[in-house]
C-alpha cells in the first residue's frame, strides 16, 4: 500500500508524471515503482487521523523470487561463488538451518562467530588488521565455524571478506562466511531476480550510488526483505533468533553440549554499544571479544574495561560527534556493559604478552558457556583444538574425578582426534583402565565412512557368509579378520578358546563373569594350555626385550599391577585403527607403547593384505593405492627401526629379528616382514647377517666352506679340525628345537618363566655339564651336523647319489624283481614322503586343510607331491609285467619332476640365485601365451581345414591343427607344402588361400608376436638386474628355514631322525606331567606360606600390643611422681620470673610449647634455629631420662613466655608418647627377619638432609638447637618406576621412583618416593636472579619454604583446642644430587591415595566439605594471624592429612633487594590481597578464634 514519505499537499491529478518520478512512500519506493496508484491519497492531505506507515500493516508476503547462485566478476583472481536466497524478515530460522544444511550442504558449525562493526569504510593499522584478519580465520577454519556479517563490501564485512581471501583455504567447504544483508540496499539487486539461477555480479558498486554491493569473498547470502528499499535493520532480528536457534543446536551428535556464540566487536557506531548490551544480557549470556584499536566503539568498550577512562562522556561526543544528552546515554550504556564486564574480553594487537587472536576467541567462546571443565573439555573437542584445552582447561591445579575422562577419550578415538588422544594421555589417562571389551566393540561397530563398509566386507570374506544390515561386530569376528589378513598359521588372540571363554562369560552375567581390561591382556592371562600354548615357529626361542635389568629390585605395587605377559593395550587400539583404515591415529598409535618393530610390520601386512582385498573387490583403485601408500610407509618405518637398532647395538638388533611376540601368535618380526612381502627389510645388512649365522651355525669357516665341509661329511675326523664359534659369539642367533628338547642349550632365554620349568632346566643343564666333561668331541660333532650349511650339503650329495641311481634305473630295463639300485630310489622316495608328511604335521595351524594350504603354497612343495605321486603310480605299475613297461615310462617322466628339483639347490649360491630369480619372473608371461595360443589355433584350424575336407572325425585331428603351425613359431615354415596346388593330386579347391594365410600367420606370429615377447624378456632382465639380488636376498630367508628345520640326517637315513623326534615327543609330554603336577603341590605350598605368614602377623602385632601396655603402666607411675612436684617447681618459677624478666620480640621469637624451647626461625636463610631436644639413649632408664628431661624443661621456662601447667602436662604426655612409640618400632624392627635387597638396579644418587647441631644461644648462653645441612651427602640408588602417572605442576616435573639401596636411614628400602626437578622454562627466568647454579638455589628454597610451613604447622597443632581432632603435617623434604647429568632435585616420600588440592597460590580455595577440610584451610588464616599478617600459607594439597609443596607466601618489603626468599611460587601482597577477598571463615576459624573477617596489614606511610 502507498503511503506517501513526504506530507506536502499536491495540487496535481493522480496519474501524474512528476508525483511518480518524485514522490516517495515510505518503503522507500517512488509511486511509479508501486503495482498500483492511491490517487485518493494523493489530492487529499493529510487528517487528523492519518495512518502510520508499517512493515506488518502495509506489506505483502510472497514465496522468494531470487535463489542460486552468484558469480563474482572482476574481484580476484580466485573463482568466487557464493550461493543466495531472498527471504522475508520473518522467515522461521529452522528452515533457514534447514536450507542451509541440506540444500546448501553447509556443515553443521561447532561455533558462531558473529562480527560487528562499522558499516562504512574505516582505516586499521597493518598490525590490528593482520590480527584480526589471521585469528577470525584460523579460529573459523580449525573449528568449523560460521562467520556472520553484514555481507556488504564496506566496514567490517569488507575486512572480513579481505581476510577470507589473504589467509582463508582454497576448499570452498571449508569457507562458511555468511552474509545477511537487507535486499534493499543491495546494489543492482533487481538483477538477482530469478529461481535456480546463476547471475553474474560485480562486486564494485557506483561510488555515487547510496546502495551497497555484495563482498565478493562470501559463501553465502541471506537477502532479507521486509518490503522496504534503501533501509537498513530489517536483518537485525533475523540475525539474531538465527544466532539464537543455532546456538541451541548439539554441537555434535555425540556430544550434548550446544553451539558456541562469540561476538567479534572491530569499530563501530553507537548502535553497537547497543548490540553488545543485547548480547552480555541475554538469558544465556554471549561473550564478547572487542579489538582494541580499531576505533570508535570498539575503543571506547576497551577504555571502560580497563577503568583508565577519564573525561569518558567527552570522548564519546567526540568520536560519535553527539550531543550532550545523546552521550549521556551511550555512557549509561557503558556502565551498563560493564556489569557484565565477564563476559567482555579485549584483544590488544599492540601487547607482546597477549594470546593469538584465534586462542582469544576460542578462550572467550568458552567463557561465555558457563560450563564445567568437562563439557568444556568436549567443546574444544568438537572444534579438535587440543592447543586450547591444554592451556584452558587441562591446566594444573585442575581437580578430575577418576573415570571423568574416559568418555572424552573414547569420543575422541571415535572422532578420529589424534591430538585430543595424546593430549589426555599426556594428562593420565591410562589404557589399561579405559579399554574395557565393551568399548572397543563400540569403537569397531561406529559407522563413519567407507572404511568401515570394507571392514564388513572383510568380516564377510573371512566368514564367508552375508551379514545382515544391523549385525554387530564381535571382537571374534575381528580375530578372524586378523587371521584372514596375516594367514599362514597366525592365531589372533580374539579367536583363542581361553579368550571365547571370557568374552562369553561377560556378555553372559548368568553365568558370572565382569568385565575385563584389554582383551590381549586378560586373555593372555589364562593358563597354559594346549591351544594357548606357545606354538612351533621357524625359531623355537630366543633372547626376550625385558623393561628392568636383570636382577634389578621391583617394588611391591609394581608387580603387583604389570604382568610379563602382556605389557600394553596400545596393540588393541593400534589394530582397530588400521583395520578402520585412520592412518594418522595409527601413527600416533604406534609411538606409544613397545614393540614398535614388530608392530609395523604388522601393520605393513594388515595394509598391503587389505589393499589386495580391495582391489579384488572393485572397491576402487583409490582405496586400493591409499592402503598400498599406508603399507609402505609403515614398512619403511620398520626399515628405518632396524637400520636405527643395527648401527647402535648390532647382536640386539638381531635379537629383535628373532624374539617371538606374544601379541602376535608368537611371529617373530622377520617371519612376519617375510609374509607381508616386506623386501627392504629382510634385504637389510642385519637380515642378512643373521641369516648367514643361521646359514652357517656354529661352524665358523670363511673360506673354502664348501670344501671342507664336503671333506668332513666324508671324512668325520676332519671335523675335529674345524673352528666353531663360542656360545657368546653365537647368543643373538635363535637355537634349534632339538637343542632345547635333549638339553643340548640350557642357558637359552625364551624358555617358560615357570618356575617349574626352571627345575627342569637345571637338570638339562646338570647332564649337559656331566656329558660335556665325559665327551667333550661330541659337542663339535653335534654343532657340525646340526648346521644348516651341512644339512643342505649332506642332502645334496645325497639327492645327486639318488638322481644317479635313478637315472640308471630308467635307463635299464625293468626286470621282475627290482635290483639294488631300483630299491635303494624306492626307499629314498618312500622316506622322503614321510620326511613331506611331517613337514605338513608340524605347521603352525591346527586344522589339517590349513596345514596342507600352507603347504601347497610353496612351488617346489606342489613338485615333490607330483614326483612322490607319480613315482608311487610307477611302482604299482611295475610289478605286472603287462603294465611294466608303462611302469618304466611313468618313471621316465617323474625323472624330469626330480631333475627339476636341482634347480632349487641353486636357488641358495649368491651367483645362481638371483639368475634363477630372472626365470621365475620371465615365465610369468600368461597373457602373451594366451595371445599367441589364439593367432595359432585360428589359423591351424583354417589351414586344416581348407586342406583336409573330407577327415574323419578323431582325436588325431588336434594334433594336426596345432603341430605344423607350433613348429612354424621356431622358424620351420615347410616349404614344399606351402602351396598345395603343385601337385595335381594335394590341389583341392580353396587351396590357392593356405599361403596367404600363412604369410599373414607368420607375419603376426613370428614378426610380432614373437617381437614382443623377446622384448618383455628384455624389459624383465633389465628391470631385474637392478632388483634381482635384493629379490634373491628375500628368497634367501625361505631355503634356510627350510634346512633350518629339517633333519639332519637325509633319506633314506631320515627314519632315524623321525625316530627320535618320536621319542624326544614323548619325554617333552612326560616333563609336561610332571610340571603339572609339581605346579599343585607348589601352589598348596604357597598357600601354607602364605597361612604361616598371617600367623606370623599377629604374634607381632600381639607383642606389639603388649608392649604397649607395659609403655603405659610405666608412664601412669611416672606421671603420678611428676604431677606431686608441679606446686613446688611453679613456685620456683614465679620467684624467678619476677627476679629476672627477660621480653621477647614476637618478629624473632615464637614459642613452641611441643619442642619445649624457644624457637628463632630466620625465614630468609636456609638455617631454621631450635634448642636442642633430649633423646634417650639405649639401655638408659627410662626414669632417669625423665628426670633430666624435666630438669632441663624447667631451665628453659625462664626465656619462654608464661605457660600454664595444663599445656606443659600435654606436651610431656606427647613426648613421652614418641619415646614409647620409638621403643615399639625397634620392638617390631628386632621381630621382623631381614631380607636382603639386590643392588643391580637403579641410578646412583647423592641425598643431603638438614641435621639438628648444637649452637650457641644469644639469650643467657644457653644451648639452642640450629638446623643445617649436612656436610656430605649420603649415597643411595633410585629406580624410576616403568609405568609412571602424570604428576606434573605448574613449576615442576615429577617422577616416581623406588629405593633399591641408602647408606644409613637416609630413604627406606623398598620405599617409592617423589623426585621433583623444576621446569626448564622456570630454570631459564630465574637464571638472571641466580646465575650460576640456578637449580640449586631454587630447590634449597623450595625445601626453605617447606621447612618453614612443617614448623608453622607443628605450632598450629600445638594450640589447636581439643574441638578439632585433625592435626595436618607436611611431608620431610631432602635435597637431592643426580651425579649422572648433574641436576638438582628434591626428594619426598610417595602418597598414596587421592591427591586433593585445598587452595592455590592466589587464594583461592574449595568449598570444605569435612572436618579435615576445614582444618586445612583454617590453617591458612591462623598462619596470616599468627605472624602478624607478614606471612600466607597457601597452595595447600596433599593426600589426607599429609601435606606438601606449599606456598609460603611473603609481605612485599619495599626495602629489600627483591632478592627470592621462599621460591618462585611466592606472588607476594597480589596473593594475600586475594585471599583476603576470598577466604570464607568456617567453624574451625571460630575454634581457633580468628576474626569473622580477614583484612589486610596497614601500609606505613612515608
Amino acid at each position: 500500500k502507498f503511503l506517501p514519505a513526504s506530507h506536502d499537499h499536491h495540487r496535481c491529478y493522480p496519474v501524474c508524471q512528476v508525483c511518480q518520478s518524485l514522490v516517495r512512500c515510505c518503503c522507500g519506493r517512488l509511486i511509479a515503482e508501486h503495482v498500483g496508484l492511491y490517487s485518493g491519497l494523493l489530492v487529499h492531505g493529510p487528517g487528523p487521523d492519518e495512518e502510520e506507515w508499517s512493515v506488518l500493516q502495509h506489506t505483502s508476503v510472497s514465496p522468494t523470487d531470487a535463489f542460486g547462485s552468484l558469480d563474482f566478476q572482476g574481484s580476484t583472481k580466485r573463482t568466487c561463488r557464493a550461493k543466495y536466497v531472498r527471504l522475508s524478515c520473518d522467515t522461521p530460522p529452522e528452515l533457514l538451518v534447514q536450507l542451509m544444511l541440506r540444500e546448501w550442504h553447509m556443515e553443521m558449525p561447532k561455533l558462531v562467530i558473529s562480527v560487528h562493526g562499522g558499516t562504512d569504510n574505516f582505516p586499521l593499522s597493518p598490525r590490528v588488521c593482520q590480527a584480526f584478519s589471521t585469528g577470525l580465520i584460523t579460529a573459523a577454519e580449525s573449528t568449523g565455524a560460521w562467520i556472520l556479517t553484514d555481507g556488504i563490501n564496506t566496514g567490517v564485512s569488507k575486512y572480513v571478506g579481505d581476510a577470507v581471501k589473504m589467509y582463508g583455504s582454497h576448499d570452498h567447504r571449508k569457507r562458511n562466511v555468511v552474509g545477511i544483508p537487507p535486499w534493499g540496499i543491495i546494489e543492482n539487486n533487481s538483477d538477482l531476480i530469478g529461481r535456480d539461477v546463476l547471475r553474474h555480479y560485480q562486486a564494485l558498486g557506483n561510488p555515487l550510488s547510496k546502495r551497497a554491493s555484495l563482498n565478493g569473498m562470501h559463501s553465502h547470502f541471506l537477502l532479507v526483505d521486509d518490503g522496504t528499499m534503501g533501509k537498513s535493520g530489517c536483518q537485525i532480528d533475523l540475525r539474531k533468533r538465527l544466532e539464537r536457534h543455532i546456538h541451541f543446536l548439539k554441537i555434535h551428535p555425540r556430544l550434548p553440549q550446544h553451539v558456541p556464540l562469540v561476538c567479534v566487536v572491530v569499530e563501530g557506531g553507537p548502535a553497537i554499544l547497543s548490540v553488545v548490551l543485547e548480547y552480555v544480557r541475554r538469558s544465556s549470556p554471549v561473550p564478547v571479544l572487542v579489538f582494541e584499536g580499531t576505533g570508535r566503539a570498539a575503543d571506547l568498550l576497551a577504555l571502560i574495561h580497563k577503568q583508565t577512562a577519564e573525561d569518558v562522556l567527552l570522548r564519546i561526543r567526540e568520536m560519535f560527534v553527539v550531543d550532550r544528552q545523546e552521550a549521556s546515554e551511550l555512557l549509561s550504556i557503558l556502565m551498563e556493559c560493564m556489569e557484565y564486564r565477564e563476559l567482555i574480553t579485549i584483544f590488544d594487537s599492540e601487547s607482546e604478552d597477549l594470546q593469538e587472536a584465534d586462542v582469544t576467541i576460542l578462550t572467550t567462546s568458552l567463557r561465555g558457556t558457563r560450563a564445567s571443565p568437562e563439557e568444556q573439555l568436549n567443546i574444544t573437542l568438537a572444534w579438535d583444538r587440543a592447543d586450547v584445552a591444554k592451556h584452558n582447561i587441562l591446566v594444573y591445579g585442575q581437580q578430575w574425578q577418576v573415570g571423568s575422562l574416559e568418555q572424552t577419550m573414547l569420543d575422541a578415538l571415535v572422532m578420529d582426534r589424534v591430538s585430543f588422544v595424546k593430549l589426555l594421555i599426556e594428562n593420565g589417562m591410562t589404557m589399561r583402565r579405559f579399554l574395557t571389551i565393551s568399548r572397543l566393540e563400540q569403537l569397531y561397530n561406529i559407522h563413519k565412512g567407507s572404511s568401515d563398509h570394507f571392514l564388513r566386507h572383510i568380516i564377510e570374506d573371512a566368514k564367508q557368509t552375508r551379514l545382515p544390515a544391523v549385525y554387530r561386530i564381535s571382537l571374534i569376528d575381528i580375530g578372524m579378520v586378523i587371521e584372514y589378513l596375516i594367514g599362514g598359521a597366525y592365531r589372533s588372540t580374539y579367536t583363542r578358546k581361553s579368550f571365547r571363554a571370557m568374552y562369553s562369560r561377560i556378555h553372559n552375567p548368568a553365568k558370572g563373569g565382569k568385565e575385563t581390561s584389554s582383551p590381549f591382556s586378560k586373555a593372555r592371562k589364562a593358563a597354559p594350555t594346549p591351544e594357548t600354548s606357545p606354538s612351533r615357529s621357524h625359531f623355537h626361542r630366543t633372547a626376550r626385550i625385558v623393561s628392568l635389568q636383570e636382577g634389578a629390585v621391583v617394588p611391591q605395587d609394581v608387580k603387583s599391577t604389570s604382568n610379563p605377559e602382556f605389557l600394553c593395550t596400545f596393540n588393541d587400539l593400534f589394530v582397530w585403527a588400521v583395520l578402520k583404515h585412520r592412518q594418522e591415529m595409527a601413527m600416533f598409535l604406534w609411538q606409544h607403547g613397545e614393540q614398535a618393530m614388530a608392530r609395523a610390520v604388522v601393520a605393513c601386512k594388515l595394509y598391503r593384505a587389505m589393499a589386495v582385498e580391495a582391489r579384488e573387490s572393485n572397491m576402487g583403485d583409490s582405496m586400493a593405492e591409499e592402503l598400498k601408500k599406508n603399507s609402505l610407509e609403515f614398512g619403511q618405518l620398520a626399515v628405518d627401526l632396524l637400520d636405527q637398532a643395527f648401527r647402535e647395538n648390532e647382536r640386539m638388533a638381531m635379537k629383535l629379528l628373532t624374539w617371538e611376540m606374544k601379541d602376535w601368535s608368537n611371529f617373530t618380526c622377520l617371519q612376519m616382514a617375510v609374509s607381508s612381502r616386506l623386501r627392504p627389510f629382510v634385504a637389510h645388512n642385519c637380515t642378512q647377517m643373521l641369516l648367514t649365522d643361521l646359514w652357517m651355525g656354529r661352524l665358523n669357516l670363511s673360506k673354502n666352506s664348501w670344501f671342507k665341509i664336503i671333506a668332513s661329511i666324508l671324512m668325520p675326523v676332519a671335523i675335529q679340525m674345524l673352528e666353531f664359534k663360542s656360545q657368546a659369539e653365537m647368543s643373538h642367533v635363535p637355537q634349534p628345537q632339538e637343542a632345547l628338547q635333549f638339553g643340548w642349550d640350557p642357558g637359552s632365554p625364551g624358555a617358560s618363566e615357570n618356575f617349574m620349568y626352571g627345575y627342569i632346566r637345571i637338570l638339562y643343564s646338570l647332564l649337559y655339564s656331566i656329558y660335556r666333561c665325559l665327551c667333550p668331541w661330541t659337542r663339535k660333532v653335534y654343532d657340525f651336523y646340526t648346521a644348516p650349511v651341512v644339512k643342505f650339503w649332506f642332502h645334496t650329495m645325497a639327492f645327486l647319489g639318488f638322481l644317479m641311481m635313478f637315472s640308471y634305473t630308467v635307463l635299464v630295463r625293468l626286470d621282475e624283481k627290482p635290483n639294488i639300485q631300483e630299491c635303494l630310489v624306492i626307499t629314498y622316495i618312500l622316506t622322503m614322503a614321510a620326511e613331506k608328511a611331517r613337514e605338513v604335521l608340524v605347521l603352525e595351524p591346527r586344522k589339517f586343510t590349513k596345514k596342507l594350504k600352507v603347504w601347497f603354497s610353496e612351488y617346489w612343495n606342489i613338485n615333490d607331491f607330483m614326483g612322490i605321486l607319480l613315482f608311487l603310480v610307477g611302482v604299482s605299475l611295475r610289478w605286472h609285467q603287462e603294465t611294466r613297461l608303462a611302469s618304466h615310462i611313468v618313471y621316465s617322466l617323474d625323472f624330469i619332476f626330480w631333475s627339476v628339483r636341482l634347480l632349487d639347490l641353486f636357488a641358495v649360491n649368491q651367483h645362481a640365485g638371483p639368475y634363477l630369480t630372472m626365470i621365475t619372473k620371465m615365465v610369468n608371461m600368461f597373457y602373451i601365451v594366451v595371445i599367441m595360443a589364439i593367432v595359432l589355433v585360428s589359423f591351424g584350424t583354417s589351414r586344416k581345414s581348407i586342406l583336409s575336407p573330407n577327415e574323419d572325425p578323431s582325436w588325431n585331428l588336434l594334433r594336426d591343427v596345432v603341430f605344423q603351425p607350433y613348429w612354424m613359431i621356431f622358424g620351420e615354415v615347410y616349404a614344399g607344402e606351402i602351396d598345395a596346388c603343385s601337385n595335381p593330386e594335394t590341389c583341392v579347391p580353396g587351396a590357392f588361400l593356405t599361403p596367404f594365410l600363412q604369410a599373414v600367420y607368420l607375419f603376426v606370429q613370428y614378426i610380432i608376436m614373437v617381437n614382443v615377447l623377446i622384448a618383455f624378456f628384455n624389459n624383465v632382465y633389465f628391470d631385474m638386474s637392478s632388483i634381482s639380488r635384493k629379490l634373491w636376498k628375500y628368497n634367501r630367508y625361505r631355503y634356510i628355514m627350510t634346512y633350518q628345520e629339517k633333519p639332519w640326517l637325509p633319506p633314506p637315513l631320515i627314519l632315524l631322525s623321525h625316530v627320535t623326534l618320536c621319542l624326544s615327543s614323548m619325554w617333552q609330554n612326560l616333563s609336561m606331567v610332571f610340571v603339572s603336577r609339581a605346579e599343585e603341590m607348589a601352589g598348596i605350598l604357597v598357600e601354607v606360606a602364605e597361612k604361616i605368614s598371617i600367623i606370623q602377623d599377629n604374634m607381632c602385632t600381639l607383642d606389639g600390643h603388649l608392649g604397649q601396655l607395659q609403655d603405659l603402666s610405666a608412664l601412669a607411675v611416672d606421671t603420678l611422681n611428676f604431677l606431686s612436684a608441679t606446686d613446688n617447681q611453679q613456685q620456683e618459677v614465679a620467684r624467678l620470673g619476677q627476679s629476672q624478666p627477660i621480653a621477647c620480640r614476637h618478629e624473632q621469637c615464637s614459642h613452641h610449647e611441643g619442642d619445649f624451647f624457644p624457637v628463632c626461625e630466620t625465614f630468609d636463610g636456609l638455617n631454621v634455629m631450635t634448642s636442642p631436644q633430649n633423646t634417650v639413649t639405649t639401655g638408659q632408664p627410662l626414669l632417669s631420662s625423665w628426670a633430666r628431661s624435666i630438669n632441663f624443661i624447667t631451665s628453659n621456662i625462664l626465656f619462654c613466655y608464661s605457660v600454664d601447667m595444663m599445656d606443659l602436662f600435654w606436651s610431656l604426655l606427647f613426648f613421652f608418647l614418641l619415646a614409647m612409640e620409638r621403643n615399639n618400632l625397634m620392638r617390631l624392627a628386632h621381630s621382623i627377619p631381614f631380607t636382603p635387597v639386590s643392588l643391580l638396579g637403579g641410578v646412583e644418587v647423592c641425598i643431603y638432609t638438614l641435621e639438628e647441631t648444637e649452637a650457641e644461644s644469644s639469650l643467657e648462653d644457653q644451648s639452642s638447637k640450629i638446623s643445617t645441612w649436612i656436610q656430605h651427602g649420603r649415597t643411595a640408588v633410585l629406580q624410576p618406576l616403568a609405568h609412571q602417572e602424570v604428576l606434573d605442576g605448574g613449576l615442576r616435573r615429577a617422577t616416581k621412583v623406588v629405593c633399591t639401596w641408602a647408606e644409613g636411614d637416609v630413604l627406606k628400602l623398598g620405599s617409592v618416593y617423589v623426585v621433583k626437578s623444576f621446569r626448564p622454562e622456570v630454570v631459564c627466568i630465574w637464571q638472571k636472579v641466580f646465575p650460576i647454579s640456578t637449580s640449586l638455589h631454587l630447590c634449597l628454597r623450595e625445601i626453605q619454604q617447606q621447612r618453614a610451613a612443617q614448623k608453622l604447622m607443628q605450632r598450629f597443632n600445638q594450640i589447636k583446642p581439643s574441638s578439632v581432632p585433625y592435626s595436618p603435617r607436611f611431608l620431610d623434604v631432602s635435597l637431592l644430587h643426580w651425579r649422572s647429568d648433574g641436576q638438582w632435585l628434591t626428594v619426598e616420600k610417595n602418597m598414596s591415595g587421592h591427591f586433593r588440592k585445598y587452595n592455590n597460590n592466589t587464594g583461592e580455595e574449595i568449598s570444605p566439605s569435612s572436618g579435615l577440610e576445614e582444618a586445612i584451610l583454617a590453617f591458612s588464616h591462623w598462619t596470616y594471624e599468627y605472624t602478624n599478617r607478614e606471612l600466607l600459607v597457601l597452595d595447600l594439597q596433599g593426600v589426607g592429612a599429609d601435606l606438601t609443596d606449599p606456598s609460603l607466601i611473603r609481605v612485599d618489603d619495599k626495602s629489600s633487594s627483591g632478592e627470592m626468599a621462599f621460591g618462585p611460587a611466592n606472588l607476594g601482597d597480589d596473593a594475600i590481597q586475594s585471599f583476603v577477598l576470598k577466604h570464607t571463615c568456617n567453624s574451625c576459624c571460630k575454634k581457633l578464634g580468628l576474626s569473622g573477617e580477614v583484612t589486610l596489614m596497614s601500609q606505613p606511610e612515608g
